[in-house]
């Protein structure tokens, strides 16, 4: 097997029948689990009003999980621009910055990650929430990390303290080709979230290097791909720990905002038809079954993507399954 540069995304996932503490410590328990393992980056989503999910502040969730660890990279996977104002999140990475110095990443995503009328509650303003508004916020934010506004943004004279010259690794996250431009023309880092848009994701990459422009950061395209892997070597084993996910992501799918769902619960379904074939087409490109499975499944996807670093998102139902399913990716790509 190749070697490649291992990463972890998690979302704090609360287990059934457990508390909002339960899912911090477990993703602290994970991120320990990942820098013994070797991983390299572990990354936090931004998700909000969604009871299985305790990950709503990404940068309080990455200043435990820094201090938590020693080596290991601790980053947003990612910051919901439009959800925050830039000036806000350059303070808050800057501190992180001072706090654990070049361990930290600052991914980006232009969605809102939550419904509408949440995202107004965090933006406390319609503005700024419209597509049009992302390219300037994110030039807003690099203004306030790297200095240079221009002298015709109404921002050019506020600096960010701690933020100007506290730059981190910046990446801008997407499932789609706009994010790959925007990427492209910005000259950063460019992560897919392949896991759960797996059908764009060739077309975005291809799309990103493609239109790439070197940056004073960056001088030639860096991809990433986000997988969700659950492994295990028991075939049932798998079953067990991708049903509550699989139920779970069903259940949004009708509008739903549901509690999180107990392994038990999940095989007590009785999934029909229709549920089973969109369940099949929704793992089709992802990495969940046996070891071989799961290694089929990655080199494929390594062949077809030609990515630079892989980032592991596990959706195993347990803390255990999780970190087994880290355990089983390092096994096939050992560090190098």
């Amino acid at each position: 097997m190749s070697s490649i540069p291992l990463n972890v995304l998690d979302l704090a996932s609360r287990p059934a029948g457990g508390t909002n503490a339960d899912a911090v410590a477990g993703t602290i328990a994970l991120a320990q689990a990942a820098e013994r393992l070797g991983y390299e980056r572990f990354w936090v989503a931004e998700h909000h009003g969604m009871p299985a999910i305790a990950s709503s502040a990404p940068a309080v969730l990455i200043a435990g999980i820094a201090a938590a660890t020693d080596r290991i990279r601790v980053g947003s996977g990612g910051v919901m621009l439009p959800n925050h104002a830039p000036l806000v999140v350059a303070e808050q990475f800057g501190t992180l910055r001072a706090l654990y110095g070049d361990r930290i990443d600052l991914g980006i995503g232009r969605a809102p990650g939550t419904d509408g009328a949440t995202a107004m509650a965090l933006r406390r303003s319609p503005e700024g929430l419209g597509v049009e508004d992302f390219p300037q916020q994110l030039l807003d934010l690099f203004g306030f990390f790297y200095g240079g506004m221009s002298d015709a943004n109404p921002l050019h004279g506020i600096t960010a303290i701690p933020g100007l010259g506290d730059a981190p690794q910046i990446w801008l996250l997407g499932s789609s080709g706009y994010s790959a431009q925007v990427a492209a023309a910005l000259g950063i880092p460019f992560a897919f979230a392949h896991h759960f848009a797996d059908e764009n994701t060739e077309a975005a990459l291809n799309l990103y290097r493609s239109r790439f422009e070197p940056s004073d950061t960056l001088a030639e395209p860096h991809t990433m791909i986000a997988v969700n892997v659950i492994a295990d070597e028991d075939p049932q084993t798998v079953r067990s720990l991708s049903l509550p996910g699989q139920l779970s992501f069903l259940r949004m799918r009708q509008g739903l905002k549901p509690e999180p769902v107990s392994v038990e619960e999940a095989l007590a379904h009785e999934f029909t038809p229709l549920e089973e074939e969109f369940i099949a087409a929704r793992n089709a490109r992802q990495a969940i079954g046996t070891p071989d499975e799961v290694s089929a499944r990655l080199e494929s996807l390594l062949a077809s993507t030609q990515v630079d670093e892989l980032m592991v998102s596990s959706g195993a139902a347990t803390l255990e399954g999780r970190i087994r399913s880290l355990e089983i990716v390092r096994e096939l790509y050992p560090a190098a």
